[in-house]
C-alpha cells in the first residue's frame, strides 16, 4: 500500500515541502543561461530538478560539474572517441530501472535513443537474450543492473566481462553512466521530482506497461497523446551544439579552479578540505572523473554553505552507509566523523538506527534527528519516503536543508556505485 500525499491522490513525496520555494526559471536563466541551453539541446527539455537543486546552490553546482564530467562531455555527443554512445545511455538506463526512479528511467530512455540506442533494444534491455543482444551489450546491462541495486550485486566476473569486450578505459567510462546516475537515481526518486510532459510523450511506447511515473507523474496527462521516439544524433544536431560547449567548460573551470587533476595533490586536497583522502579516486582510470568528483566532495562538506552542519551530515552519511552495506563506504565516513570529533557511541548508534525501521534516532536534536529519518528513508532504492518522513520533516528541516541532505545522500550513491565499480564485492 503506498500513502498518499494529503488530498492529491499522489503517493507521499518531500515536493510537498519545496514547490513553493523551488527557483523561478526566469532566475535560473539568469544565472546559468548557457548550461541550460546546452542541456536543453542534449535532452530537448530543461529539467525540472533544475529548479529544486537552486534552492541549495551547491546542489546544483555539484550537479553541473558532475554531468559533463563523468560523461566525458563533447566525446560521446560530437562521436570523436570513446565507447559507443548509445550504449553508454543503455548502461544509464538499466541502471535507473534497477534503481526504481522513474524519472532517470524516463529521462535515461531519451537520452540513449537520442545517441543512437534503438527503442528495441531499450525495450528489451530488461530480459535480454543472447540472440538480440551483443556480448558488449549483455556485459554493459548486467554491470549496470547490478550497480543499480541496494546491496550492489556487482560481480568480478561481470566487471571483466564488460573490461574484455571494450576495454580498461573504454568499459570505465560505461560504468562511470551507470555511477552518474546513483547521484540522478537517489535526488530524483527521493525528492519526487515532476517529470516533464514531452519526455513521457517521446519514450513511454518505448518503457512499455510495465512502467509507471509513480510518484514523477504528479503533473502528467496521462491522456496526451505520444509523441515520436527523440531524433537520433546527426550532423546537424551535433553542430548546433558546438557553439554551446565553449561557455559550459568556461563554467566548468571556474567550478573546478584550485582541485588538482591528478594524485597524489588530488587526495592531499581532499585531505585538508575535508579531513579525508578518499582514495578511491586512484584508482580511476579517467582523471577528469577522479578531479570532478572530489570537487563534489568538496563542495558538499563545505562549512561555508552547510544550512544542516557536518555534523549531521556526516551521521546521515554513516546511516546511509550502513543501509547500502559498502564496507569501503562505511570506512570513509567514520574517517570524517573522527575528522569532526564524533563520539564512537553515537556513530555505533546511528549505524543500529539506519536498518531498525523501528528505532528512534539517537541524537536529540531535532533537525539532526529528521535528517536521520530523512536518510533511512531515502536510503534505499527505490526510496521509501511517505507521509510519515513527510510529516518529520515538515516544519524542522527547511527547504534548503532537505534538498542538502538530498544531494549528500547522492553524492555517496554516486560513490557507493563507484567504489563497487573499482573493487566489486566478494
Amino acid at each position: 500500500m503506498v500513502d498518499q500525499a494529503q488530498g492529491t491522490g499522489h503517493p507521499a513525496s518531500l515536493t510537498s515541502l519545496l514547490h513553493d520555494s523551488r527557483i523561478s526559471w526566469d532566475d535560473l536563466h539568469d544565472r546559468y543561461d548557457p548550461l541550460l541551453r546546452l542541456v536543453d539541446a542534449l535532452l530537448g527539455v530543461v529539467p525540472n530538478c533544475d529548479r529544486y537543486l537552486e534552492i541549495w546552490p551547491p546542489a546544483f553546482r555539484t550537479y553541473n560539474v558532475m554531468v559533463p564530467n563523468l560523461l566525458n562531455l563533447p566525446v560521446p555527443v560530437l562521436g570523436v572517441g570513446g565507447p559507443p554512445p548509445g550504449v553508454v545511455g543503455l548502461a544509464m538506463y538499466v541502471a535507473s530501472r534497477s534503481a526504481g526512479c522513474a524519472y532517470c528511467s524516463a529521462h535515461s530512455c531519451s537520452f540513449a535513443m537520442r545517441r543512437g540506442a534503438s527503442p528495441e533494444t531499450l525495450a528489451a534491455a530488461l530480459l535480454p537474450d543472447r540472440e538480440t543482444f551483443s556480448r558488449g551489450e549483455l556485459a554493459t546491462i548486467a554491470v549496470a543492473s547490478s550497480l543499480g541495486r541496494v546491496p550492489c550485486e556487482l560481480t568480478i566476473t561481470q566487471k571483466n566481462a564488460l573490461v574484455g569486450e571494450y576495454g580498461e578505459r573504454k568499459a570505465e567510462w560505461i560504468a562511470l553512466g551507470a555511477v552518474m546516475m546513483g547521484f540522478l537515481n537517489k535526488f530524483m526518486d527521493a525528492v519526487g521530482v515532476e517529470l516533464e510532459q514531452p519526455v513521457l510523450d517521446e519514450v513511454s511506447p518505448t518503457m512499455g506497461a510495465g512502467w509507471s511515473p509513480g510518484k514523477a507523474g504528479a503533473d502528467l496527462d496521462p491522456a496526451a497523446p505520444r509523441g515520436p521516439a527523440p531524433p537520433v544524433d546527426g550532423l546537424r544536431s551535433r553542430l548546433r551544439l558546438v557553439p554551446l560547449f565553449p561557455a559550459a567548460i568556461r563554467w566548468d573551470r571556474r567550478a573546478q579552479r584550485g582541485v588538482p587533476g591528478r594524485w597524489p595533490a588530488l587526495g592531499a586536497h581532499l585531505q585538508q578540505h575535508t579531513g579525508h583522502d578518499f582514495a578511491v579516486l586512484d584508482r580511476l582510470q579517467s582523471k577528469r572523473a577522479a578531479r570532478a568528483v572530489a570537487t563534489m566532495l568538496c563542495t558538499n562538506l563545505d562549512p561555508a554553505t552547510t544550512v544542516v552542519g557536518l555534523e549531521a551530515k556526516v551521521l546521515a552519511g554513516l546511516a546511509f552507509a550502513a543501509v547500502v552495506e559498502n564496507p569501503q563506504l562505511r570506512a570513509d565516513l567514520h574517517a570524517l566523523a573522527r575528522h569532526l570529533g564524533l563520539d564512537d557511541g553515537l556513530t555505533a548508534a546511528v549505524a543500529e538506527f539506519a536498518i531498525d525501521d523501528t528505532a528512534l534516532p539517537p541524537t536529540p536534536e531535532p533537525a539532526a534527528s529528521a535528517a536521520l529519518v530523512l536518510t533511512r528513508a531515502a536510503a534505499y532504492s527505490p526510496a521509501r519516503i511517505d507521509a510519515a518522513t513527510v510529516q518529520t520533516c515538515d516544519g524542522v528541516l527547511p527547504p534548503a536543508a532537505v534538498i542538502e541532505i538530498v544531494t549528500w545522500l547522492s553524492v555517496l550513491q554516486l560513490l557507493h556505485r563507484l567504489t563497487c565499480w573499482v573493487e566489486p564485492p566478494a
